[in-house]
């Protein structure tokens, strides 16, 4: 997970592959803002081994600025999972518990 420094959206990343075809990193970003999760298709053209810091870094960065031009083409959106109805010690632990998954993973 990324938080990055404007807009302040939370971004997810799940796979990042690379496309030697394309010379490219390519994944799905997912962007948390207002209840909502919008998910871009991102392609990154760089050389196959930049730091992958580097890496997640810019394509949370494409991400968010495709977001802000509001571009609605070649995105998903859906409502964010909400957890109210559970007791707040589940959602904390739910929570946590996503974070170290996709912070392991990303």
């Amino acid at each position: 997970m990324t938080r990055n420094a404007a807009p302040d959206y939370l971004t997810r990343i799940a796979r990042v592959r690379y496309n030697p075809a394309e010379r490219a990193f390519e994944a799905a970003v997912m962007l948390h803002d207002a209840g909502e999760v919008f998910t871009y298709p991102i392609s990154l053209r760089a050389p196959l081994d930049m730091e992958y810091d580097a890496v997640t870094r810019a394509l949370s960065e494409l991400a968010c600025r495709r977001h802000a031009r509001g571009t609605e083409t070649l995105r998903a959106r859906r409502e964010e999972a909400m957890l109210e109805h559970l007791p707040l010690r589940v959602q904390q632990a739910t929570s946590a518990l996503w974070e170290r998954i996709l912070g392991r993973a990303a």
